[in-house]
């Protein structure tokens, strides 16, 4: 399901991982280098961590983040992107758009609380920072083209 290619992937959801690797190939995009983050709560690595690598690695040229509801981490990496001069171009995908408010979901992680962790706050912190965000996994493609 991996193809090689220039696009950074990294990601909260192992299933989500293999279906956007598989929609990257079905448009001639492969991937530099594939990083799992795992949707508990405390991870080793996180998507900042994960972009600064990507940011040093010559055979990236854009990176895809998926991230999912619960947590912040999606909205600490916007904040740090917007703050940078240079970067590389991201586009995102956020899994749980259409999960019960109030719900506690199957991850550890799918944790939703004041205001923080819901899709739509990921979402707008993404957009706010500049990143586009799909809105299904077919998409990401579409996206890299437009910030290729």
């Amino acid at each position: 399901v991996f193809k090689k290619g220039r696009i950074g992937l990294v990601s909260r959801s192992g299933t989500l991982t293999y279906e956007i690797a598989r929609e990257l190939g079905k448009k001639n995009y492969g991937v530099s280098t594939v990083l799992g983050l795992g949707g508990d709560p405390v991870t080793g690595l996180n998507f900042i961590d994960a972009y600064n690598y990507f940011m040093n690695d010559p055979d990236t040229d854009a990176v895809v983040i998926i991230g999912e509801i619960g947590g912040d981490a999606e909205e600490r990496f916007a904040k740090h992107y917007a703050s940078l001069r240079n970067k590389k171009p991201v586009v995102a995908y956020i899994a749980g758009k259409t999960a019960p408010p109030g719900k506690r979901m199957g991850h550890a992680g799918a944790i939703i609380s004041m205001g923080m962790g819901d899709y739509a706050s990921k979402r707008k912190a993404l957009e706010e920072a500049g990143i586009p965000v799909a809105d299904k996994p077919s998409e990401i493609p579409l996206l890299l083209d437009k910030v290729l």
